[in-house]
């Protein structure tokens, strides 16, 4: 019962917003007389205040393994909490409630992004209302300049599902972070080009790791209307709120290169290729471990309130960072590999409705020790696959 009325808080929260946006926009009235000795008062000057959102929710089926009551690939998180985020099965869900605030005042703005959901698959590791994002930006000119909570640059897709292509995240979604605590900077001398530097504490985190803070890099290029390449870069010591021992002398790096072409109004084509790798502690068995990885993305607008996705997806771990088998003495690498077709509608500009089917295999060596891929790949499941279908309606104000 407390879920409902956290739930119901939240849409009162969000309905009492969108009721005074319009008087925090208000400008105070000026005196009706001034008199001549004393100078007429300035009113100071007040934000644009603007509120949107949305409301996701879900019904997801797994026709391979029902009886499990998750979706899942790896065993990292285990259960299935990887499986972004249609990981519920056979039951209606909400996937992600959200509100977001904006206040603007010249060149400054302040960014508020409340969640509530599946706050375990946002890395928030809370329940109830969770602060998402919260950062502060200065925008003189060309230069903008961010400081706070905000989610990634790293990844093709992002967190709310109508703003991707598919309904359910990629197998690569799962290998990048969701949100840092720190600063940004971004440099945009054109329309074509712009570059944004980032120093932050860590991934899905709110401290620092004892080894230092991580750095990345984002430069985005659009030579023409149909071209629109993305260089990402993620590199520091591992970092969260866990205790110094566990993340001392680990490195991890990330590469990544996203390519879009869009060739028409009807037709939008996507790659998303990454590369990642930790170095583990001096002395550590092994001594690092590594993973790659292709998203392939297509997509018809078929009419203007049609569409249709399709995702294909090829991931490849070296053993240590969740999709392998251990034989009792080191891991053994494998393949897993995914297929999603999205047929998407707009009953309006604000209502949009999906039906999806996903297909997840693997070539993850099976009879290795005592595991099997079924075990490590699919949440307590008993095949080295998976079908899930999902229909969804997202909401958006």
């Amino acid at each position: 019962m407390s879920k409902y009325n956290k739930l119901f808080s939240l849409l009162a929260t969000f309905a009492l917003s969108g009721a005074f946006a319009p008087v925090w926009g208000q400008t105070a009235a000026a005196p009706a007389t001034t008199p001549a000795t004393t100078a007429s008062p300035t009113a100071a000057p007040t934000p644009v205040v603007t509120v949107d959102g949305l409301v996701d929710a879900y019904y997801s089926y797994n026709f391979t393994n029902s009886s499990n009551k998750v979706n899942g690939v790896g065993n990292v998180i285990g259960e299935g909490n990887n499986f972004f985020y249609n990981n519920v099965d056979n039951s209606f869900t909400l996937g992600l409630a959200e509100a977001k605030m904006t206040a603007t005042l010249g060149q400054t703005s302040g960014h508020l992004v409340l969640a509530y959901g599946q706050e375990s698959s946002l890395g928030l590791l809370y329940s109830g209302l969770d602060v998402l994002q919260a950062y502060v930006s200065y925008n003189p000119g060309q230069w903008t300049i961010n400081a706070g909570r905000f989610v990634t640059w790293m990844g093709y897709e992002v967190i709310e599902s109508n703003s991707n292509w598919n309904y359910s995240h990629s197998l690569l979604f799962t290998f990048i972070p969701l949100w840092h605590t720190g600063l940004s900077v971004n440099y945009a001398p054109s329309s074509t080009f712009n570059i944004t530097g980032y120093a932050v504490d860590g991934n899905n985190n709110t401290q620092a790791s004892p080894d230092g803070k991580n750095y990345g890099l984002e430069a985005i290029i659009t030579p023409n209307s149909m071209w629109t390449i993305t260089l990402n870069g993620l590199f520091g010591p591992a970092a969260g709120n866990a205790p110094a021992s566990v993340f001392d002398n680990e490195t991890n790096m990330t590469g990544e290169g996203i390519f879009v072409y869009k060739p028409d109004s009807m037709w939008s084509f996507a790659l998303d290729a990454q590369y990642g790798m930790t170095s583990f502690a001096s002395g550590a068995t092994p001594s690092s471990g590594s993973y790659w990885g292709l998203a392939l993305y297509g997509r018809d607008q078929i009419a203007s309130d049609y569409a249709i996705a399709l995702r294909l997806e090829d991931v490849t771990d070296s053993g240590e960072l969740g999709y392998s088998v251990f034989n009792g003495t080191s891991y053994v690498s494998g393949s897993i590999y995914e297929a999603t077709l999205t047929l998407e509608h707009n009953f309006s500009t604000n209502l949009l409705s999906r039906l999806e089917g996903r297909y997840d295999t693997n070539s993850v060596p099976t009879g290795v020790g005592t595991a099997t891929a079924a075990a490590d790949l699919y949440a307590n499941g008993t095949a080295s696959s998976q079908f899930t279908a999902t229909a969804s309606m997202v909401f958006s104000y």
